[in-house]
């Protein structure tokens, strides 16, 4: 029962992320005389291209998700194969590690960050 209620809200989740799925048409190069005009459009589709690039990966974590329900491994941490709390699934139910397992890829990931950006 648990798990129906999961992937309907897995496929509540695809279908609205779907539907906000920007077009090409809002990342498309265009060539105007005005240098503002220039910097703002850059703008708006460098701010385009990474919302493009949020959803896509939210959607393949989506199906992710549906796909280890179908397998019977969903709610199984990718990291160290412990059991995801309940609740982070309530919340997050495409969500691949547990709460530790998460903490840390978040911290190594600003420590990354850190580093690349004293390297510059």
């Amino acid at each position: 029962m648990e798990n129906a209620l999961r992937r309907k809200a897995l496929e509540s989740k695809l279908a609205e992320l779907r539907a906000l799925h920007p077009g090409l048409d809002e990342i498309q190069v265009e060539y105007l005389a005005d240098p503002l005009d220039l910097v703002r459009l850059s703008s708006d589709r460098e701010v385009a291209v990474q919302q493009l690039g949020s959803r896509t990966r939210l959607i393949n974590e989506v199906h992710s998700a549906l796909s280890k329900l179908d397998e019977g491994v969903y709610g199984i941490c990718e990291e160290c194969e412990s059991q995801i709390a309940t609740k982070r699934l309530d919340v997050l139910p495409w969500a691949r590690l547990c709460v530790s397992c998460q903490s840390i890829q978040e911290t190594n990931s600003g420590e990354i960050v850190g580093a690349l950006k004293a390297a510059a």
